[in-house]
């Protein structure tokens, strides 16, 4: 589901925020001597911690409303109009911001030590609110190309017999294969120009769209050939630091060997919720129409329903991310050996191992339970998949290469099921080479 951002730009963004607002906030203290020309007795002091504390604690609009008293009596008093500068850039009201700056700047009693810091403070919220604010349309280009051994590309099972004594033909046993695998895509991002005041928390409306083409050509197993179109779009909203939510309406078509497979339709909303200064927790919900087009598929459609919760967390300022969750799951289909249900448990994480290298890993375990009973066996499957995946990725900084990513990764499947025919290992290892612009 495309995000608007992802966490790792959120948490730059939010420390660049930060960092701004504490250097404004030390502007105040160099004005505290003045306090005594502003003639601040312990009420206006009371006032004014109040309304620091206000904004510490998540309230910057109240805060603003206390400030803005406190100067309507005091309009001498510097200190606090810096603290509403700060307040009024913490809500990305970046035009007050400027507007107080400024009047603390015009005033002939600020000292010049201070007016060369507001100058400073001045210029950064230029740059801040043109890379927040100027283009609110954002497109992101895509490439990747990769290639692909995959040592059992049909899924083959372990075991040929079958009851009865019946064995399988030797196609439809394990076959390795190579395959080159290309994708290309666009993401298109548009953000409100205006935020909006959601409670104490400054929000910002947002659409986004994105189109893809996904293709996996084998070298000799032409009828696994895999390809995937892909147009989705849905609205975003992003409150602070604290939250953001998705909603996703997403359509893919799809072709096996050559040959439509069948058309997806899905709706995605999706929360995140900031936990502490590092952790965020994902809940998310799918609906998915699977509607298939080949006879051979007669009785698969069907509507796949899940929901999904996700904790993940920076160590190290960052340097490591560890996600871990669950998902559970439904399927209903038109016949009822292709119905199911089931859970999924799963752990990530990720390294920064070296200057654009990353290290990854994750693991997962996937147990499903079909409703209908299977011809030769009489009764229905249950299946239980682990999947291991390992891999590692280098953005190149330098050369020709410079932006382009090559990633490497190692998958190892195991399923295993009470028929037979439905248990199999798999393994695939894949490079690739792509670039986001």
């Amino acid at each position: 589901m495309p995000q608007t951002t992802s966490p790792l730009t959120q948490r730059r963004l939010s420390a660049r925020l930060s960092s701004t607002a504490l250097a404004v906030a030390g502007l105040a203290a160099l004005l505290a001597p003045c306090a005594a020309n502003a003639q601040a007795d312990a009420s206006v002091d009371d006032q004014y911690r109040q309304a620091l504390y206000q904004r510490e604690t998540g309230a910057p609009y109240s805060a603003i409303e206390s400030l803005e008293t406190l100067l309507s009596a005091n309009p001498t008093l510097n200190r606090a109009r810096l603290e509403l500068a700060v307040s009024y850039y913490r809500t990305l009201n970046f035009a007050k911001a400027r507007a107080e700056s400024q009047r603390v700047l015009d005033d002939p009693q600020t000292p010049e030590n201070v007016k060369l810091s507001v100058l400073s403070f001045l210029k950064q919220l230029e740059l801040e609110e043109k890379a927040a604010f100027e283009k609110p349309h954002k497109f992101e280009p895509s490439v990747s190309l990769g290639l692909l051994y995959d040592s059992n590309v049909n899924a083959g099972p372990d075991n040929a017999v079958l009851p009865g004594g019946f064995q399988l033909t030797p196609g439809s046993l394990e076959t390795s294969d190579w395959a080159v695998v290309a994708q290309a895509g666009l993401i298109h991002t548009w953000m409100s120009p205006s935020p909006v005041r959601l409670g104490q928390s400054t929000a910002r409306f947002g659409w986004v769209s994105q189109g893809s083409l996904y293709y996996k050509s084998y070298h000799n197993e032409h009828d696994y050939n895999l390809g995937v179109a892909t147009l989705a779009t849905g609205p975003t909203l992003i409150v602070g630091n604290q939250w953001r939510g998705n909603l996703n309406l997403q359509v893919d078509h799809l072709t096996f060997g050559g040959d439509t497979l069948g058309v997806y339709t899905s709706l995605s909303p999706s929360a995140a919720v900031r936990i502490g200064a590092d952790g965020e927790l994902t809940a998310d919900v799918q609906w998915v129409k699977r509607d298939f087009k080949r006879s051979v598929d007669e009785g698969r459609d069907s509507t796949y329903r899940s929901a999904g919760l996700a904790y993940g967390h920076l160590f190290n300022r960052g340097q490591l991310a560890v996600q871990g969750g669950a998902r559970w799951f439904d399927e209903s289909a038109d016949q009822d050996r292709f119905s199911n249900d089931g859970y999924e448990y799963f752990l990530g994480a990720r390294l920064r191992a070296w200057e654009g290298g990353d290290l990854f890993a994750r693991a997962a375990w996937r147990r499903s339970r079909f409703d209908g009973v299977e011809p030769l066996y009489g009764e229905a499957r249950r299946e239980t998949e682990r999947r291991v995946e390992l891999g590692a990725s280098h953005e190149f900084q330098t050369g020709w290469l410079q932006k382009w990513q090559l990633s490497a990764t190692v998958t190892n499947v195991h399923n295993e099921a009470n028929l037979s025919l439905y248990g199999y290992d798999r393994d695939t290892v894949q490079f690739t080479l792509g670039r986001g612009f």
